[in-house]
Formats: C-alpha cells, structure tokens, sequence
C-alpha cells in the first residue's frame, strides 16, 4: 500500500477525504485519517484546511506524503452560494455528445447515477446539474489554490511534486443520453495532472491507467516500487525521455461493456448483445460518429477486435458474448 511504502521511505503521511467507498486498511496505515463528511457544502474548504495545518505544522526534517481524496464533486452537488451563482444554466452550453437517451441498451442504463435526472433527458434540467457540477469544481479549485500557496509560504514548493486526479469522470449533462461514469465513452477518463521539480512542462498524449502511479510516485520519491504492483512508471514521460510506455488502454465495466483503444481509435464492445462501437478519436473525440459498420475501417476493426482479445487474456478477463 502507498502509505506503507512511504512510511517505510521515511515520509509523514496524512490521508484527507472520503470515508466511503473506500480500502480501510490503507486508510489506517496512514501516520493520520482525517475522514471529511460526504455530500456537506463545505466539504472542499475542510478538505483544505485540514492539509493546511498539517502543512503549517509540518517539521522541515521529514518529506511528507499527503492524500487528498474530498468527496466533491459527488451528488448532491452543493457548493457555497457564491460559487453556486458563478453559473447561470441558461447560459450554459450542452455538450456536443448530448442524447436525449443513449440509442441501446448498454447492460446499465437504469444504475444508480442514471436515475438522477429525468427520461428522455430535458436540456434545461440537463444545464442546471452542469451549472451545480461546475459549481462544485471551482469551489475545490479554489481550494486547491489556497493548498498551493501554502506550499510556497511554508518554502516547499520548490521540492513537492503535485499530482492531480480523480475518480472516474461523469456524463453530467447528458452525454450519450447518460449521467454517470457506468460506461466507457471517453468521458468516463480520470483527468491526471502532474508538476514539480525536474519534470518536463506540457502535454502529453501517453496511455495510462491510475495504478502506473504507485510505481510512479516511488521513483519520484526514490523509493523501491513494490513487486505486487501492475502499473508502470510514468517517469520516463515526464522527465521527456520517452513519448509513451505502452501502446493500449483496456476498460472494463461489469459483465456488460468492454474497451481497447490506441492513441488514435477506439473499440467498445457490449458483451450482452454482442454490439461494437468504432471511433476514430482524431477526428472524432465526441464519439458520435460509429465507424464500426464502415467498409472504410474494417481493417482497424478487425484489429482492435484482436487486441481487445489480447488485452482480456493479459488481464484475466474471461468475458465471452452471451448466448444466442
């Protein structure tokens, strides 16, 4: 476990967020836990404050490793009200992909996050949970900024890498006709930021998963990365040494929907009804429009349909069409 690994290193390691949905034992394996209510409006600046004073309080003669995992911007999104009056719906854009209703049964489209607004999905109700979305957001970015300047009070930002990432993302706004992350469109991806000493500035377009971070976090920190972990290290990206450190992406969501993609083409596959989805990322990064019934493109089909086979054997994954 991440904090184990650092405790050993020699790092001060404080966990900040979410009580829920979670691994207790790595939260106790934190030297700290400071659990955060879900769902309350002031969740980010008790977020905050929380790493704040452990920053202030904080000896020089240590390195620290801090996790901070708010429960925002979870449903019920609530934020203060001068956050919340940021973002008037009716000056909001839906987004390009937006679908009264997805057009197939994907295996999940009555689950949990799909119910939290009406069917057919309604553009007005649709812009009011993006204004409360975005609401939430700038609320913890603000937050996240006070974090930050903390940093460069106390002089550490010169020697503390900062990683930014998330959960799952969320179809918030009707994407494909749908609400939540129960799906493997390209608004299910978690954003990841990093920054700090020695790294390269820019973007990048590598292919990654979050768990290439434990390995990445132990070799910025100069620590052995444990033999259990799966991922790789994002290192050599990030100091510019290398453009990627693999050439595919696997996802998998239950019994019903699988993906490959490279860093041009997509594959879906919804193993219940045995149905693909086809999307030439580059020109398409909406996913609306399906190449897989193009005679154009069968070629790549064909071949993300092998890799996607490749990708199921490498991961254990022995998800088979449903009978006919």
């Amino acid at each position: 476990m991440l904090p184990t690994v650092f405790k050993a290193a020699g790092y001060a390691t404080l966990h900040v967020g979410k009580h829920g949905n979670s691994f207790p034992p790595a939260h106790q394996a934190f030297d700290q836990t400071i659990n955060i209510p879900q769902n309350a409006e002031g969740a980010s600046q008790r977020s905050a404050d929380a790493v704040i004073e452990f920053l202030k309080g904080h000896k020089a003669d240590r390195p620290f490793f801090i996790y901070l995992a708010p429960p925002t911007p979870h449903d019920p999104r609530v934020a203060p009200k001068q956050f919340m009056d940021m973002y008037d719906p009716a000056r909001l854009t839906l987004p390009k992909n937006f679908m009264a209703k997805h057009p197939f049964d994907n295996g999940e489209l009555l689950v949990r996050d799909e119910k939290l607004a009406a069917l057919p999905r309604q553009p007005e109700e649709m812009k009011r949970h993006l204004a409360d979305y975005y609401a939430c957001i700038t609320c913890f970015d603000h937050h996240v900024g006070r974090i930050l300047a903390t940093l460069q009070e106390t002089g550490r930002a010169d020697d503390t890498v900062v990683v930014y990432s998330s959960d799952q993302g969320l179809a918030v706004g009707g994407r494909h006709g749908l609400m939540g992350k129960q799906n493997l469109y390209e608004h299910f991806k978690s954003p990841l930021l990093i920054a700090g000493p020695g790294l390269a500035k820019g973007k990048s377009a590598a292919l990654v998963y979050l768990h290439d971070l434990f390995p990445t976090l132990c070799d910025l920190a100069g620590s052995a990365t444990p033999k259990e972990a799966e991922g790789l290290s994002l290192l050599p990206i990030l100091k510019g040494d290398k453009p990627r450190v693999r050439a595919h992406l696997f996802a998998a969501y239950r019994d019903c929907q699988r993906m490959v993609r490279d860093e041009r083409w997509k594959l879906i596959w919804y193993p219940k009804i045995d149905r693909y989805q086809l999307f030439d990322l580059s020109q398409d990064p909406w996913e609306i429009d399906d190449r897989s019934g193009k005679a154009d493109d069968a070629e790549k089909l064909t071949a993300l349909k092998k890799q996607l086979a490749q990708q199921q054997k490498l991961w254990g994954d022995s998800q088979a069409p449903a009978a006919k």
